[in-house]
């Protein structure tokens, strides 16, 4: 007889065991957990928002005043309040007035800023400091490409040109291109100060007027030497010649008047400084404004 021997076979199994439902219940309850403590957390920051807002101070100067006073108290007074302003008024006795008659302290208080009206006075700067703006922009536009260089102040109210370009060398007369220039100015001049003359005023939309236009040449020369004296002297006549210039390319120009009976619109004026640095001159014409 023959023994053969068994063959044992093993065999796997593989058997998993249903998760524990106290382990499922327990992770359930600790994302719970998590979402409360969240929403406990969102719920205080917006408590605490909303206590500041209610209870703290609206403005930067009443916070730093209520981290001074440590002891407030409540006292029932009569004030008076104008809301529109925003004053408000206090017995003089409340804060220890005891002088003779009813006294009272006022203070502003913070809030929509309340919108002051201009007085008459300003309200007239600020019209002739628009109409003095719309003048010069017009004059500004009027001289682009001018013959010599122009530099038009719309703040200042000022034309100025080099007299140099506009006049030859030690003389009154006006250069080609000077006189180019200053058949631009007269033209301009002829269209835009109507406007702001006698009678004129209103009609074109501006409410000022001019009150002068100086022509003058700024000068720098010495005043210990001959020619420094002799510069002075022919900066005025420049200032001459150049005014009959634009009379006599525009005679309406020469009557303007600012009310009249009053000097005419166009003046001629001077302003000289001794100086030794040089012996520059400059032509300026000023535009006057007055409401």
């Amino acid at each position: 007889m023959s023994l053969r021997p068994r063959r044992i076979s093993a065999r796997r199994t593989d058997t998993t065991e249903p998760e524990s439902d106290y382990i499922a219940m327990t992770d359930m309850m600790v994302g719970v957990l998590f979402i409360f403590i969240i929403m406990l957390c969102f719920f205080a920051l917006q408590y605490k928002k909303t206590t500041a807002s209610l209870t703290g101070a609206k403005d930067a100067q009443t916070t730093a005043l209520l981290q001074t006073a440590n002891a407030l108290s409540r006292e029932t007074i009569e004030a008076e309040i104008d809301r529109q302003a925003h004053v408000v008024c206090l017995p003089g006795a409340l804060f220890g007035d005891h002088g003779a008659g009813e006294t009272r302290r006022c203070f502003a208080y913070t809030g929509d800023k309340p919108q002051l009206q201009p007085d008459a006075a300003d309200r007239q700067r600020q019209i002739a400091a628009a109409d003095r703006a719309a003048l010069m922009s017009g004059i500004d536009n009027d001289m682009q490409g001018a013959s010599v260089p122009v530099t038009v102040g719309i703040d200042n109210a000022n034309l100025v040109m080099p007299a140099n370009r506009l006049f030859a060398a030690n003389s009154a007369a006006l250069t080609p291109e000077g006189q180019a220039a200053m058949a631009r100015v007269a033209q301009t001049l002829r269209t835009r100060l109507p406007c702001y003359a006698e009678g004129a005023a209103g009609s074109c939309g501006n409410a000022a007027r001019l009150n002068g236009v100086n022509i003058q040449i700024n000068a720098s020369f010495d005043a210990f030497t001959a020619e420094g004296r002799a510069a002075s002297a022919l900066a005025l006549q420049r200032s001459v010649a150049f005014h009959n210039a634009l009379v006599a390319t525009a005679p309406e120009l020469g009557k303007l008047r600012a009310a009249p009976g009053t000097e005419p619109l166009l003046r001629v004026s001077s302003y000289q400084q001794s100086s030794t640095a040089g012996q520059n001159q400059d032509l300026v014409i000023q535009f006057v404004i007055t409401q």
